[in-house]
């Protein structure tokens, strides 16, 4: 019996590896193939000829395909995994289905504090063929890049011990949309917003260049909420692919036929109109309580038209009148028309068209008439048209209304097809024959498109002004930023003409201002996006508006009204709903964020974590915008000196991204940086180094080497070599990245004024100080122009300036510019750890021109501070050393040299590679030893600093006077 078993099974699985091979073949040639195919072995051709038969007759119906189901009735008792089975992290609980390609499982994995669940999804075997393991993997790589709460969400991915890839989704603890609909009997409102939900996602797909291809009620999920989740991406198909030929492949055998579009029955190319019919026939069995599983395929607007003129038509109550009539039939006739090209130009457009309906106002679809207005008018004012004069009042009034309105959604609808149209022949140039078989980048597209949108959208303002919004935005999310400004400048002035109350000029005003604030343009910035906030935004418009003007303040260090504009979008969002749940996360982050500027560690770290929650309710624990919240986090902590904290945080964040982006993705590489700096402020070097590097390897493989992002890390790396007191080495980071700032038009932006400020630090200790000045003194006047007088960064140049002038032996000017920074320092717009290291370097400033008492003040004050953020604090090694000096200038020798040789103590165990600071120790320790007439042990200390010193290149000119003042010392006590 088991022989009988294993060979029947071993002959099926040998019948569906030659049908795969004979189904990507024509039609016409597919008999021949399967004849050639099974050889002599008339079983293995009899079942494969069945097989066939099958497929042709529309077998491959359903939630994946019956012949998959048919085999998987033998396959079951041997390809079925067990529960208690452990793929990777996962642990497979119980089998949840079969489809066309793999088995689905529901799995839990334990982690901190939680247990998880997920659908675990594995090829099944006797389908591994490599065609079938390219989709398979195709379908991981297509939900990465899906991110939408109406999407159900990738969670992990990997191998099994036998090879075969699987990949865990989101559980969606719920039901199909037609168990649902049989058991809630939802009202037509809820089975309304439930479709519109389907649309937001299937757009978002849309914009993610995806086409999902096989939308059907059992890839709708209705969670306990009652919120609609998307699933099986299984078959969709990356816009920007490039495979040779997408239509004729296994991918098509796997298509729902009850729900395919015409053009996917004939073999031809799926296009997001595909996506449009499907979701047309997905709104009749919506608004019908219908289900079109059992019904043949083929044209769904001559399907009705058949079904309303045939009384006897026993389907004839799959479309009551009550529902599908007037605009509703309308709606799905334009979105299931069979010609592609007369569909809805875009998902936005249909949803619209259904909103439009649900609240009686005219569709676009529908071509417009005066009967039509008035009709939609009365519809929508029933009680007051009860009243004879009143209505005729209202009628009047409001056909002129509805008038307009229809002109404006033929108007959204003419655009909406012109869109399609434009950016379809931009994605014309990208395929394979016009491409010449190069592959075409997304950034070329963008270059592609611009150029042409000047010359070929001159005459149709409003479309220019949308494909300038739409590209402008792509610039931006790709780090091209010049680019960006200069559409989004180009779409504001040209929306603000053609459609001044239209949400996309709004949107164009709030995002021209985020990329000038993300530019480092804070006053053009501010006023931009005080532009967008006079306008009457609704309410999503109106939060991002004040979430974007939250982050500008930010930026210029008004933290208060940070957290004043957070506040109110949050009171915006919390009104909008669960649906503004994801908003409402930003809201809290951006908050979250200001109160840890300001040292309220402890309320912003709550916050924090209701955020975090938010977020991961919305999009998953593994989320990219998680990862975001958990970036800004950790630098929050950071500052707060919980720097452990921090480094857990970010290594969370590194770890859901290099998940969900890969290896090489940048939002890998600006995590390493964030990492790099957490590492940097606790001292390990090493460590730190080693995450820039690999970031700036990501960097520069994905932008180049002449991008701004790639300055960014230059910037970092030297400012981990001037950590290390190595400002030889920092400086030519610091030089290569202002370079690139300026090459690319960038020279005075606030990044490019930050790595200018720490040129000239270095510069200064390199005793360059000509070429020092310029920078800081530029750095200031930019920074004080753009961001006042209160900004952290203008509290740097001052800095900088300070210890320039001291360097001089200028003490008047040194104690001005220092005592300018100080003043800053001690404001809610400085961080607490910066502001303890301005107070740091005013004391050695004060020390240097005598005024020791004044200077144990300050020592003392960034002592206390730099404890409260961390005991282990690497600078106050540093401060121990400026107390000592002030304590030698006050005639305290005891009590300084005790300092300084604790001092020395830590600098030998904690930085045994810091020469310069043993040095600058061994040196203040010879002239305590002098003052307190112990020649031998200041000649002792200053052997050590001038053995020291001889080690060092480039040295430092102000640690060779200190070495220098040692010596007088010593030559005026062999006087004595």
């Amino acid at each position: 019996m088991n022989g009988e078993l294993d060979n029947g099974l071993g002959r099926k699985r040998r019948a569906f590896a030659v049908l795969r091979d004979v189904l990507d073949f024509p039609a016409a040639e597919q008999a021949q193939v399967a004849v050639e195919r099974c050889a002599d072995d008339a079983a293995l051709a009899a079942e494969v000829g069945r097989m066939l038969a099958a497929e042709r007759a529309g077998v491959l119906d359903g939630a994946a395909s019956d012949l998959a189901a048919r085999l998987a009735e033998d396959e079951a008792l041997v390809d079925e995994l067990e529960p208690g089975t452990q793929l990777g992290g996962w642990l497979l609980v119980r089998a949840l289905g079969s489809g066309g390609m793999g088995m689905v499982y529901l799995a839990e994995r334990a982690g901190d504090g939680y247990v998880q669940r997920g659908a675990l999804k594995q090829i099944k075997r006797g389908m591994d063929s490599a065609a079938v393991l390219a989709r398979f993997r195709q379908e991981r790589q297509i939900l990465s890049r899906l991110v939408h709460p109406h999407i159900a969400h990738l969670l992990d991915g990997g191998l099994g011990e036998d090879g075969r890839p699987y990949f865990v989704m989101e559980y969606i603890d719920g039901e199909p949309l037609s168990k649902w609909m049989a058991r809630a009997h939802p009202d037509l409102d809820a089975r309304v917003q439930v479709f519109l939900s389907i649309c937001e996602a299937i757009a978002h797909a849309h914009h993610s260049l995806v086409i999902h291809r096989d939308i059907k009620p059992d890839n709708v999920l209705i969670d306990g909420n009652g919120q609609a989740r998307l699933l099986d991406f299984g078959i969709a198909k990356l816009l920007e692919s490039d495979a040779a030929d997408d239509r004729t492949g296994a991918s098509a055998q796997f298509v729902s036929r009850a729900y395919a579009a015409p053009e996917q029955l004939r073999g031809e190319a799926a296009t997001t109109a595909t996506d449009i019919y499907q979701l047309g026939k997905l709104l009749v069995e919506l608004l019908a309580e219908a289900d079109f599983s059992r019904h043949a395929s083929g044209a769904l607007s001559n399907w009705l038209v058949n079904a309303r003129s045939n009384a006897h038509d026993a389907d004839r109550k799959l479309v009551p009148e009550r529902v599908l009539h007037g605009d509703a039939a309308i709606i799905v006739a334009r979105a299931t028309d069979s010609e592609p090209l007369r569909r809805y130009a875009t998902v936005e457009a249909l949803a619209r068209d259904v909103h439009a309906w649900r609240k009686g106002r005219p569709i676009a679809a529908r071509p417009d008439s005066a009967t039509y207005r008035l009709r939609r008018f009365v519809g929508r004012h029933r009680v007051a048209s009860a009243a004879v004069m009143l209505a005729l009042a209202a009628i009047i009034g409001g056909a002129l209304v509805a008038g307009w309105q229809a002109r404006e959604a033929a108007a959204e609808a003419r655009l909406a097809r012109a869109a399609q149209a434009f950016l379809t022949s931009v994605f014309d140039a990208a395929a394979p024959d016009a491409a010449a078989g190069d592959r075409v980048t997304a950034r070329e597209l963008l270059d592609r498109g611009s150029e042409r949108i000047e010359h070929d959208l001159a005459n149709q303002p409003r479309l220019r002004g949308e494909m300038l919004l739409t590209l402008g935005s792509l610039y931006r999310q790709l780090g091209q930023l010049p680019q960006a400004e200069q559409l989004l400048d180009q779409a504001r002035s040209t929306l603000a003409q053609a459609a001044p109350d239209s949400p996309s000029s709004m949107r164009a005003r709030i995002a021209y201002a985020a990329t000038l604030r993300e530019r480092g343009d804070l006053e053009k910035s501010e006023q931009a996006i005080a532009s967008a906030l006079a306008l009457e935004l609704p309410p999503d418009l109106h939060s991002l508006a004040l979430a974007e003007r939250g982050f500008l303040r930010e930026k210029q260090g008004r933290f208060e009204d940070t957290i004043a504009d957070a506040r109110a979008a949050l009171a915006i969002d919390r009104a909008r709903g669960s649906q503004a749940r994801g908003d409402q996360a930003r809201d809290l982050q951006i908050e979250a964020f200001a109160l840890g500027r300001q040292g309220k560690f402890d309320a912003a770290a709550k916050i924090f974590e209701q955020a975090l929650a938010d977020a991961r309710a919305v999009y998953g624990h593994e989320d990219t915008r998680v990862a975001l919240m958990l970036n800004d986090y950790g630098v929050a902590l950071t500052e707060r000196g919980r720097t452990k904290e921090a480094e857990a945080v970010v290594r969370e964040a590194l770890a859901i991204r290099r998940k969900r982006l890969g290896s090489d993705h940048p939002g890998i590489a600006e995590t390493l940086q964030v990492l790099g700096a957490t590492l940097r402020v606790q001292g390990r070097f090493d460590e730190s180094q080693v995450a820039q590097v690999e970031a700036l390897r990501i960097q520069r493989a994905a932008f180049g080497d002449r991008h701004v992002v790639v300055a960014l890390t230059l910037n970092s790396l030297g400012m981990l070599d001037f950590s290390r007191r190595k400002p030889a080495s920092a400086e030519p980071y610091f030089r290569e990245a202002l370079s690139i700032y300026r090459e690319r038009g960038e020279g005075d932006s606030a990044p490019a004024m930050a790595t200018a400020n720490n040129q000239a630090t270095v510069l200064i200790q390199l005793g360059r100080y000509s070429e020092a000045e310029p920078l800081a003194t530029h750095s200031l006047e930019v920074h004080l122009k753009r961001m006042g007088e209160q900004h952290p960064f203008v509290m740097s140049d001052l800095n900088t300036l300070a210890q320039l002038e001291m360097r001089r032996e200028n003490f008047d000017s040194a104690i001005d510019y220092a005592r300018r920074a100080r003043r800053i320092a001690d404001s809610a717009s400085s961080p607490p750890r910066e502001g303890a290291y301005v107070h740091l370097s005013f004391a050695n400033v004060l020390n240097r021109a005598g005024k020791h008492e004044e200077a144990l003040r300050e020592v003392d004050g960034a002592i206390a501070a730099l404890t409260s953020i961390d005991a282990n604090e690497p600078r106050l090694v540093f401060a121990h050393g400026v107390r000592a000096e002030a304590l030698l200038g006050l005639g305290r020798m005891d009590e300084a040299r005790t300092l300084a040789e604790a001092a020395l103590s830590q600098r030998e165990a904690q930085a045994p590679n810091d020469t310069a600071g043993l040095v600058a120790t061994h040196a203040l320790l010879a002239r305590i030893a002098r003052a307190r007439n112990n020649n031998a042990e200041a000649g002792r200390h200053r052997a050590a600093a001038q053995g020291l010193l001889v080690s060092l290149a480039n040295v430092d000119p102000d640690l060779m006077r200190q070495v220098e003042r040692a010596q007088i010392h010593l030559r005026h006590a062999s006087i004595d």
